[in-house]
């Protein structure tokens, strides 16, 4: 028996997978100022700039905008110069007057060409100006995405901040029902005490007091979820000094104002345009296959066959300036199809770009009427936490005096909860909806007088991991 549980150990020692490497740490962007000191009460441009330092989404976008950096110099590179260097060695039959003279020209012999070759472009029917052109409009693209990022991380905090205080009340409110319940169970124990009530009047006020108990868990359950998202968000603790979030420095009074201004700042829709760019210079890169390329070739050529002891005469050296043109005249028409397909790309990146306009104004139309729905709701709710609160105050003294049940009581502080709840709800939306508006825009980012010059900068780098690295060897 003792063999049997020592195999079984061993086994599971073998069959226990290798620990999973931890992320590492997430370091802090130095390009942003740095987090409030501990114990400050944290601002809403607090948890921008933190959402802005830490987030691995904005870095990875920071990183791709770097790799189209070099792509771009790439093709400014195809401007230059370019120089080749040519080694040939082996065995070969050479057959012309000087080996016919010498008898050698019917055996193998060593052999050894050398050379170099600067080559310069001349005209390419404008092949490297389309690369540029195409590099170009993909990066201008690329950094337009990473400011619809910024944007949308930064809105993403914004709301995280917004819903973590709003749930902070609402399990203050959650913990008031409660003790009111407590409260009216008290009054109903007394009650039943003396023959006022029944038991079933008591029961009752039992069910409703567990009923406010779950609804505290719940929204205690909601208040975890709500902090570990604002810590993910901004890698701030999500600590009880927040400040409350004001209004934004810009409010709109119609939808038709939001659009006008996305029109001009929104950055998706730059990209977009971009996009169209970006397949306009494809389909030039491909036009360029139909005109003929000039390039400027310069260089020296070594030749040596055979014994040079031997044979003096059996090595040549030159060294030529050459204008060379090439021009495909007949391709079986695929230049011909690549053409017509750059051109559909055209047209499809333009069906991308009026599509995402569209998309566009339904989602300002739908956040600006969520946004004054919330408006008059918390309106309404705000009136109705003052009825409900006349209403149970009226209640409760008459419940004193027997004029009105338990039932009465129980159900005007279930309404005085209920609206309370509803009107924190809205008013968290209110002051959503107008940052998402503002967002749309696209003037998120310099309405709140965030400073760029970090976006710009490159994020810092994370070690290496070591699975990252291949092992050595020829063939694995």
């Amino acid at each position: 028996m003792r063999k049997f549980r020592l195999l079984v150990i061993a086994a599971l020692l073998v069959a226990l997978p290798m620990p999973l490497m931890a992320a590492p740490q997430r370091l802090a962007n130095p390009a942003f100022p740095p987090a409030p000191p501990a114990g400050q009460a944290i601002s809403v441009k607090d948890t921008m700039y933190g959402v802005l330092r830490i987030h691995r989404t904005l870095r990875g976008m920071q990183e791709n905008r770097e790799v189209l950096k070099h792509e771009l110099d790439r093709a400014y590179r195809g401007f230059g110069p370019r120089v080749d260097v040519n080694a040939q060695g082996g065995f070969g039959i050479l057959s012309d007057s000087t080996t016919r003279r010498n008898d050698s020209d019917t055996g193998l012999f060593p052999a050894v060409n050398l050379s170099a070759t600067l080559t310069q472009p001349i005209w390419d029917g404008f092949a490297t100006r389309s690369r540029v052109r195409q590099a170009k409009s993909t990066l201008d693209s690329q950094k337009w995405r990473v400011l619809d990022n910024v944007s949308s991380l930064c809105l993403d905090g914004i709301i995280a901040h917004i819903n973590l205080l709003r749930t902070r009340t609402l399990v203050q409110l959650a913990e008031e029902n409660v003790r009111v319940h407590e409260r009216i169970l008290g009054l109903a124990q007394d009650r039943v005490n003396v023959g006022a009530d029944t038991q079933a009047d008591f029961t009752q006020a039992q069910s409703r007091y567990q009923r406010a108990l779950s609804s505290l868990e719940e929204q205690k359950d909601a208040l975890r979820v709500a902090e570990d998202t604002y810590t993910r968000l901004t890698g701030l603790p999500a600590t009880d000094r927040l400040k409350e979030v004001p209004m934004p420095p810009e409010i709109f009074k119609n939808a038709a104002r939001v659009f006008e201004q996305a029109e001009q700042f929104n950055p998706t829709l730059a990209a977009y345009m971009e996009d169209v760019r970006t397949a306009t210079a494809g389909r030039e890169l491909t036009e360029s296959a139909f005109y003929p390329s000039f390039s400027l070739t310069a260089g020296p050529n070594y030749y040596t066959r055979g014994d040079r002891d031997e044979y003096d005469d059996t090595w040549t050296w030159s060294f030529d300036v050459m204008l060379t043109m090439t021009w495909n005249i007949f391709n079986s028409g695929a230049d011909v199809a690549a053409y017509k397909a750059d051109s559909a790309r055209i047209r499809q990146a333009r069906q991308v770009y009026y599509n995402y306009i569209d998309d566009l104004k339904l989602d300002i139309d739908s956040t600006f009427s969520n946004y004054l729905a919330a408006q008059q709701q918390y309106k309404h709710y705000s009136k109705a936490i003052e009825f409900n609160k006349y209403t149970l105050n009226a209640y409760n003294e008459q419940f004193l005096i027997g004029r009105r049940t338990l039932l009465d009581v129980l159900d005007s502080e279930n309404e005085l909860f209920n609206s309370s709840c509803s009107a924190e709800t809205n008013r968290g939306n209110i002051i959503i909806g107008a940052y998402r508006l503002l967002a749309l825009t696209g003037r998120l980012l310099p309405a709140m007088s965030i400073a760029q010059e970090g976006i710009q900068a490159l994020p810092p780098e994370d070690p290496e991991d070591s699975r990252e690295v291949f092992e050595m060897g020829w063939f694995n």
